[in-house]
């Protein structure tokens, strides 16, 4: 039972997440570290999103579809959240095992960490058994400990909201408002840490949504505006 005040609030934005969602809640139910609240910012489900998500202890946020950014969705569940850890994880992300919330949480006791991202990957059979699935991180790729990187992604990541509240996401962005944010902790000296426990399953493909690779135009061209912000 998380307490008054939990030291991690999830915040999980959703719009027709009726696919895996409750999967997605059910394995946060399952983590070894349960001192949590969970936020879901909901921007228009009409799908059983909302019917699923009533079998669990969360609060919901709903916003207007035409609100919608990712930066203002995320904002405004951590204005809601009691924790002092945020951890931002997509509806459709499984973690990769029950220790992911205890080992994630365990690395931000680092002073200096701003915020921590795992890798993640759209093999499918991840979506079947955690235990098969996560042999693609016995991969070469995915060290165990990677050096510090901007590449913060809220697929899945976990901040600090004392970080959080020095600068909030960038509502104006299409996206990578995750690689922005990055960018503005590393320019005040902060860092951020890409760690495999952390991990999750991660599939456009499951949920019917553009891929990997058609999104990297997008994403490159945000990168590249973004690189030109000056930060003090």
């Amino acid at each position: 039972m998380p307490n008054a005040k939990p030291e991690v609030s999830f915040v999980i934005r959703t719009k027709n997440e009726g696919k895996f969602i409750g999967k997605v809640l059910n394995l946060l139910q399952r983590q070894t570290y349960k001192d949590f609240e969970i936020i879901i910012v909901d921007s228009g489900s009409t799908d059983r999103t909302l019917e699923i998500i009533k079998k669990f202890k969360i609060k919901l946020i709903k916003i207007k579809q035409n609100d919608f950014t990712y930066g203002y969705a995320i904002n405004i569940g951590i204005k809601n959240a009691l924790g002092k850890y945020i951890c931002i994880i997509s509806g459709h992300s499984l973690p990769i095992s029950d220790t992911w919330l205890a080992d994630g949480v365990d690395v931000m006791q680092d002073k200096n960490i701003a915020g921590i991202s795992g890798y993640w990957t759209d093999f499918i059979l991840g979506y079947y058994s955690r235990f098969l699935g996560r042999l693609v991180f016995m991969l070469p790729y995915f060290k165990f400990r990677t050096d510090y990187d901007v590449y913060l992604t809220n697929t899945n990541s976990l901040i600090k909201k004392e970080f959080w509240e020095k600068y909030h996401f960038d509502e104006k962005l299409e996206g990578s408002e995750d690689y922005d944010w990055a960018k503005e902790m590393t320019s005040k000296g902060y860092n951020i840490l890409k760690y495999r426990p952390f991990s999750v399953f991660h599939s456009h493909f499951m949920v019917g949504k553009p891929g990997y690779f058609a999104s990297i135009p997008m994403w490159r061209k945000q990168i590249i505006e973004i690189d030109k912000k000056i930060r003090s």
